[in-house]
């Protein structure tokens, strides 16, 4: 696929191809230069932005603050946020549930990356952080990622506008982490102290300016793509009734009248598997890409050095030889076998898999289950998801209008 302006796209669906990028040399194949138009979303020192010696060096600072062990720490404030939410859904009502899921993943970033908890910094920085969100995910935010369109004309245009919000962003985030060192980050949990913590081989620490980058990164891409698979798990729900009562007699009998917490996650193996039969048919990011920087063959075809090869995670998910009847929404598939990491790969994989990908899973399972415990959703009639581009993520159309009412007893 050739767009003016940018490098020509090769897609394939191809599982030889996907393992062969995956294992391929990252010097040879370059992820953070094909995901350099959104750069101007996040910063351009974020990982995801680089490539080589610099890549792999930000990843080794950044890893341990996303051990999936660290997720058990996180599941009170997870399941807190959430409650809050649920507690403001209109009974009876038609209401639109996705910004609700936006509602919740931005609360749990900002208190379990950030660190920051309800008072009047964090209420600042919170309408800030939306304000900045809601200008790079509008109609002008789709151009920002070519950069001719990045033009400051003052205030009321739109990069103005986003420029003069980001300095804001800026200035609070730096006297943020200068807080932070000045008053100590031991025993702190978010991610946020984590990486002020963190150290090089040499015993640097991560610069202001990588650290606001990564932080942002984290919000703007992990906050919106969680939102939009929630939404997603839950208008499949809602469209197989017998998929969404089995779940909740699974939550219900884990949680045995107790709210959910860490120690119910491993046993909602049912809800786990609803959530990967989800992103396998929904992924909310559909591909993602491998600049070439030097002729390959790939999957037995000769590909040009300058050519974005574009595995599309949207395709490999509905390959018949991989998934038998794969337009059938059959989470049991998920519950007896392991599927391959080039089959099933809604993260990423190799050395770029997604570092939040085990925060992002944890999440799912704690917010599903505490909303499929609390309340019955039912569908609108005549309703019909369709994807719709927000950002970086495809999301259910018209915001996923649902009904809702309070369980029984």
């Amino acid at each position: 696929m050739r767009v003016p302006g940018v490098s020509p796209f090769i897609f394939t669906s191809d599982p030889t191809a996907v393992r062969e990028v995956f294992l391929g040399d990252p010097d040879s194949l370059h992820a953070g230069e094909a995901n350099r138009p959104l750069g101007a979303f996040m910063g351009e020192k974020s990982s995801l932005f680089l490539d080589g010696a610099a890549h792999r060096y930000q990843r080794r600072l950044l890893l341990p603050a996303f051990h999936g062990e660290r997720m058990r720490s996180y599941a009170d404030a997870m399941r807190s946020s959430a409650d809050r939410a649920i507690a403001g859904f209109p009974i009876g009502q038609r209401f639109a549930i996705h910004p609700w899921m936006r509602t919740i993943t931005f609360d749990v970033i900002m208190r379990t990356v950030f660190g920051i908890e309800q008072d009047a910094r964090a209420s600042e920085l919170r309408d800030l952080l939306l304000g900045l969100f809601e200008t790079y995910t509008g109609r002008a935010g789709t151009l920002f990622a070519l950069s001719a369109m990045r033009l400051d004309l003052g205030p009321w245009s739109p990069w103005g506008r986003a420029l003069r919000l980001q300095r804001k962003v800026d200035a609070i985030l730096y006297a943020e982490f200068a807080h932070r060192r000045a008053e100590g980050v031991q025993g702190r949990e978010d991610i946020l102290s984590m990486l002020l913590q963190a150290r090089d081989e040499n015993g640097e620490p991560m610069n202001d300016s990588v650290l606001r980058d990564e932080m942002l990164t984290l919000l703007l891409a992990g906050h919106e793509t969680t939102a939009a698979t929630m939404a997603w798990i839950i208008n499949r729900l809602l469209t197989r009734p017998d998929v969404m009562e089995r779940a909740r007699a699974e939550v219900l009998g884990v949680l045995d009248g107790a709210p959910v917490g860490a120690q119910h996650a491993g046993s909602l193996k049912y809800l786990e598997a609803v959530i990967n039969e989800t992103m396998r048919l929904d992924p909310v990011i559909p591909n993602f890409g491998r600049a070439l920087k030097v002729p390959m063959r790939i999957a037995g075809r000769e590909l040009p050095a300058g050519v974005v090869l574009a595995p599309c995670i949207y395709l490999v998910h509905r390959r018949p030889e991989l998934w038998p009847e794969p337009d059938q929404f059959n989470p049991d598939r998920f519950l007896d076998a392991r599927p391959s990491p080039y089959a099933f790969l809604p993260f990423g994989g190799g050395t770029r898999r997604c570092l939040g990908a085990a925060f992002a899973s944890y999440q799912m399972k704690i917010v599903i289950a505490d909303i499929l415990s609390k309340v019955d959703l039912k569908p609108v009639p005549g309703y019909v998801a369709r994807p719709l581009r927000r950002s970086i993520a495809f999301a259910p159309s018209e915001g996923l209008p649902v009904i809702a009412s309070k369980l029984a007893g």
